[in-house]
């Protein structure tokens, strides 16, 4: 009974302890290496700080939104500027954190004006074809029928549409002459 029971206890206290090394096996490698440089309870302790510190600087990245493939290139960067020192990285990864979110909203927002650009040229080119349109001398039949090949050569640009327009206008008058 005495033995069950013992065994019982030793499975237990493996299988608890089993879960607890969360930490990828290459970077539990580097802090060993960090810390092979000091002994006793000192060693534990710096081996807790710096496991510690990992975690909470993945756990920080997983907090800010950052998608896997990013979060792995700050990992990376970090890892590149200070080794094995995890500590230094977590103080590190706040700003790394902010210059990356800080990236994205510059892009955004050159996306959103250089859209901006864009529609506001499609909205004058529109604009364009409907005053072309109007003061071209071809028959109405040929012009709907020009306007119709632009429409479907250029679905949503209508800069194209109006230079595709123009175009077949010329073309259209220099073979009427």
């Amino acid at each position: 009974m005495k033995k069950i029971i013992l065994i019982s206890c030793l499975i237990l206290s493996f299988t608890s302890f089993a879960g607890i090394n969360d930490l990828p096996e290459n970077v539990e490698k580097k802090i060993r290496s960090a810390v092979s440089t000091t002994s006793g309870a000192d060693r534990r302790e710096t081996y807790d700080w710096y496991k510690d510190s990992y975690l909470e600087m993945v756990e920080r990245l997983d907090k800010a939104g950052i998608p896997q493939t990013d979060k792995e290139m700050i990992i990376k960067r970090l890892e590149a500027m200070y080794g094995a020192n995890y500590p230094k990285q977590l103080a590190r990864v706040n700003d790394e954190i902010n210059d990356y979110k800080g990236l994205v909203s510059r892009i955004r927002e050159e996306q959103n004006a250089t859209q901006q650009k864009i529609e506001a040229q499609n909205k004058k080119s529109k604009e364009e074809i409907v005053s072309i349109l109007s003061s071209s001398s071809i028959p109405k039949a040929d012009l709907a029928k020009i306007e119709e090949n632009a429409k479907a050569e250029y679905p949503n640009d209508y800069t194209l549409q109006k230079a595709y327009i123009k175009g077949a206008i010329k073309t259209y008058n220099d073979l009427k002459k």
